[in-house]
């Protein structure tokens, strides 16, 4: 009997995204051997993360990195280290910022802003925010004396109606403003670890650690300028400041450099291929049961690089159900279903294999086509 059974908690096979109300990703078995041995011993815990950090800069090919509790920790740190950049007196004051000579971060109110809330962790600082209309001449003009950064989301379903990071950020730069780029899960390709930051100038970039670098869940990593970083690390754990409670255990920073490690020298086309391969899988299996029309697509959910499959069901199906029923069956499969932000028709389920054990597709086709074949029965009844 393993620990959730101990629990009572029911084990479920992803094949939708490494969100995290379903744990994130599944860790690879160097990564959980790394945690294993990192526990069996005690170190001095700061020598542990400026290592684990420096070897994260170098991996990411970025001046600095901090490893943090997830990208929420980070993008309050970056918020609050741009605040006090110049001004390391103001860490102590945090959420106070009344004071502060720029204590506002600039958020773009794009489509769906009111949705998509994790803009509003910026605010948790103290940070005063400005919410500016889509549009590059209006966002230039609300940089003023008081901006401390403007936080960016570079996916292409968060640039819905808003100017992507590519049109944006140069524009930025000239006004002189520092550029957040939440780019929690904007995973593959390893080069967007330093594509946002080298390629494009934004003074900080923050990831998810544990969804497809599979890492702990936990963890979180900001990347970029060597002077906000410093100040990221002064605001964090242990430190007695706003980031106190954003501590990574000694055993979360060797899974996660082991993870990242791994992740960056993978082989991404070879992972491609896998998941697509399991996709494929899927499709055929279930065309062949229930006849329904299934397609490919060469882009995840978010515009990311790994192999994505849809799933048309039959008139009067949805997705939502589908995925109610099947998260019912004994192990639990759950399938994509598209929030109503993204304008998909309620029928299309999408597949992602990216946490799919091996021969785990069988039971994921296996799920779908038990769905809409019960339904079509209870249909004639």
């Amino acid at each position: 009997m393993n620990c959730y059974e101990t629990l009572h908690i029911k084990r479920i096979i992803n094949a939708s995204e490494p969100y995290t109300d379903l744990g994130g990703s599944l860790m690879e078995k160097e990564t959980v051997e790394a945690m294993m041995q990192a526990a069996g011993h005690c170190i001095e815990y700061e020598a542990l993360r400026n290592a684990v950090c420096e070897k994260a800069a170098q991996l990411t090919q970025n001046e600095a990195a901090f490893v943090t509790t997830g990208a929420s920790a980070g993008l309050e740190l970056s918020a609050g280290a741009c605040m006090c950049l110049g001004r390391e007196e103001n860490m102590d004051m945090l959420p106070d910022t009344s004071s502060f000579s720029r204590n506002e971060i600039i958020v773009i109110n794009g489509d769906v802003l009111h949705i998509i809330p994790y803009w509003r962790l910026t605010g948790l600082t103290g940070a005063k925010i400005i919410k500016v209309k889509p549009d590059i001449r209006y966002i230039k003009e609300a940089v003023c004396e008081k901006t401390a950064a403007c936080v960016l989301f570079p996916a292409s379903f968060y640039e819905k109606g808003i100017p992507s990071c590519e049109e944006i950020i140069p524009v930025l730069k000239e006004t002189g403003v520092k550029i957040i780029v939440d780019a929690a899960a904007q995973l593959p390709p390893a080069s967007n670890l330093w594509y946002y930051t080298k390629k494009l100038g934004a003074d900080l970039a923050i990831f998810s650690g544990g969804k497809h670098i599979k890492g702990p869940q936990s963890t979180g990593l900001i990347v970029g300028d060597k002077e906000l970083i410093r100040l990221c690390k002064m605001l964090a754990s242990p430190n007695p400041r706003l980031g106190r409670a954003f501590k990574t255990g000694k055993e979360e920073l060797a899974g996660f450099i082991t993870a990242l490690e791994l992740f960056v020298s993978g082989d991404e086309e070879k992972r491609f291929k896998r998941q697509e391969e399991k996709l494929l899988k899927i499709a055929e299996t279930v065309k062949e049961k229930t006849g329904i029309r299934t397609e490919m697509l060469q882009k995840g959910r978010l515009g990311t690089f790994q192999p994505l499959l849809h799933l048309y069901l039959p008139e009067h199906m949805t997705a939502k159900n589908c995925n109610i029923y099947t998260r019912s069956l004994t192990p639990a499969v759950d399938v994509g279903v598209y929030p109503p932000e993204f304008g998909m028709e309620e029928n299309i389920v999408f597949i992602n294999a990216y946490n799919l054990k091996d021969e785990e597709e069988i039971m994921v086709a296996d799920a779908v086509c038990d769905y809409i074949l019960k339904m079509k029965e209870n249909s004639r009844q």
